[in-house]
């Protein structure tokens, strides 16, 4: 029985989980967990979409993926899904330099709960842009009202927001997030890296990670709004596995164009080791964007299908802590990867 999602912003990650339910039919290479409580990625069905954007509304999902702004590369055909994308409400979603990406559909927005009731969806993906703080929360309310589990991949706090928790813990629901943490991206190899040199008694004093993209994310963080609640959340998560007063700057500092799904992340980092040496750490990662997206949640639906079997509610730590940057509570990535485990294993 296949696990069924609707998901709410058509943009590149969307389009790299849908082309990636499909490539793992066939293929296992790239996957972060083969099985997942008897499930395989290839269990997942995308039962819905929604989005605002005038040329992707009435399409099917297998078109509107490819349809820009995404710039997320095909790399794999996708059939016909027979799941047409659906106007949502707009709200904050194209605020500021968003109007610029976004051509907005002037037919009428469906109502989403009885949509979402119509399809039959368990869980409700929120992939919206960066700051959509009122749409994000609608999507939640919409996911209670339907009795959907919900994912919020943006850094709206829901998840880790105790006012959201209780709510979804008594509509006896599962929530996950916030902040969805790439498969191998910028945060995480600077988790992992910090942890390594913790783990051989280096002593962190200051450390920036930067960023430079062209997608729809990284023009959209050019907003200084969305710039900094992506920082604050990066830098917070950083600096929770840091000594006092270690000096740290996160978040994604440019947008180019040409770049598309591409992201470059820049990584630097100070400390000393035995006898007070000094230890430099300069290096850099290339990484496409939406495959990064697509390789968390692969894994992050099938745990929250789990959760929905096990009758859990509220949000769920054992999976945010694993999958997101602001998770309720926050663990160094080993440890939330081990504790992931031992959730699945139940």
């Amino acid at each position: 029985m296949g696990i069924k999602v609707a998901i709410a912003g058509i943009g590149n990650c969307a389009s790299a989980l849908v082309q990636s339910i499909v490539y793992y039919r066939e293929n296992k290479v790239g996957l972060m967990h083969e099985d997942i409580g008897g499930y395989k990625p290839s269990d997942i069905e995308i039962v819905g979409a929604i989005d605002i954007d005038a040329r992707k509304v009435g399409k099917d999902l297998s078109e509107a993926i490819f349809i820009e702004p995404n710039v997320v590369q095909k790399l794999c055909e996708v059939p016909y899904l027979n799941v047409e994308v659906v106007k949502g409400p707009t709200l904050d979603g194209a605020d500021g330099i968003l109007k610029d990406l976004i051509l907005i559909s002037d037919s009428q927005p469906v109502n989403i709960e009885e949509y979402l009731k119509s399809i039959n969806a368990e869980i409700l993906i929120n992939l919206l842009p960066t700051g959509a703080k009122k749409a994000t929360e609608f999507y939640a309310e919409s996911a209670l009202r339907s009795k959907c589990a919900f994912i919020n991949c943006t850094p709206t706090s829901i998840a880790s927001n105790e006012f959201w928790s209780k709510k979804f813990k008594e509509f006896g629901l599962p929530l996950i997030g916030d902040d969805l943490m790439s498969q191998i991206g910028g945060t995480a190899l600077h988790l992992g890296i910090i942890e390594f040199l913790k783990s051989r008694g280096v002593h962190i004093e200051k450390t920036y990670q930067l960023d430079i993209s062209g997608s729809m994310e990284a023009y959209g963080i050019l907003e200084d709004f969305r710039r900094e609640e992506k920082r604050r959340i990066k830098s917070q998560l950083i600096e929770s596995l840091l000594p006092e007063g270690s000096k740290v700057t996160t978040g994604t500092s440019d947008f180019v164009k040409f770049m598309n799904d591409r992201r470059t992340s820049y990584f630097y980092i100070e400390g000393k080791y035995c006898l007070g040496s000094n230890l430099i750490l300069d290096i850099y990662l290339r990484t496409n964007d939406g495959p990064n997206g697509a390789g968390i949640l692969l894994d992050v639906i099938r745990a929250t299908k789990l959760a929905i079997e096990r009758g859990m509610s509220g949000a769920i730590i054992e999976i945010s802590s694993y999958g997101f940057k602001n998770p309720p509570k926050k663990y160094p990535i080993s440890q939330a990867k081990k504790i992931f485990e031992d959730f699945i294993r139940n």
